[in-house]
């Protein structure tokens, strides 16, 4: 199953480009760091999720959203990242997305996913390969630095396993400034750290496409 609709049934609600980007092995130092951290976070039991709210009112319905020159799509290409919008049945989607896929299989093993800003804060969700020890989610490094607290998995689909990620707008402002992100997990079998590298070549300014596309 696609990325897009892999997430429209558990988070999000579009595609993801397909990106077959190399992987950059980490050091022993940062591999021994991330694993710590990471079965220190399997030790902590997830809080539980808070009970649902009442049922709100029905909205009045809104005016149909546009893209710019009435486009039904647009798709652009920020150095590793890619902008995509588009307006179904009157509604506008826009995210912003990297993938990394096997080069031999040509399937995608990972991606990440992102929503325009809302009051600063950048939500979405990353994808994550099977095989990995759920009860101890994935710690981030940002340019080889502890960023965050660490995320928890939610679910898994057909096409891996999803990390829904919200980022404050602290955090989107390191992002615009920095190099590489890193996301690890452990491996089920071994215990061993798997991580990823997210090139943040272009982010920033995708991040200022999708906003101003989302908003138009």
């Amino acid at each position: 199953m696609p990325f897009r609709r892999a997430v429209v049934a558990a988070l999000l609600a579009a595609a993801l480009p397909s990106l077959a980007l190399a992987q950059q092995q980490p050091t022993a130092d940062q591999m021994k760091a991330a694993t710590d951290r990471l079965r220190q976070q399997g030790q902590t039991p997830a809080a539980a999720p808070a009970p649902a709210g009442e049922a709100k009112a029905q909205a009045p319905q809104q005016p149909a959203e546009t893209l710019p020159n009435g486009a039904a799509a647009i798709n652009e290409t920020f150095g590793d990242w890619t902008v995509d919008c588009r307006v179904t049945e009157g509604r506008k989607s826009c995210l912003l997305s990297q993938a990394q896929g096997d080069r031999q299989t040509g399937r995608r093993v990972y991606a990440i996913e992102l929503r325009a800003p809302k009051d600063g804060k950048v939500d979405g969700a990353v994808l994550m390969p099977f095989g990995l020890k759920l009860d101890s989610g994935a710690v981030l490094t940002l340019d080889d630095k502890d960023f965050g607290s660490g995320l928890r998995f939610s679910t898994c689909v057909p096409a891996g396993c999803l990390l829904p990620v919200s980022l404050p707008a602290s955090a989107v402002t390191a992002l615009k400034g920095g190099k590489q992100l890193t996301v690890g997990s452990l491996n089920l079998g071994d215990g061993q750290l798997v991580s990823f590298n997210v090139s943040l070549e272009g982010f920033s300014a995708a991040l200022d496409r999708l906003t101003a596309l989302a908003g138009n």
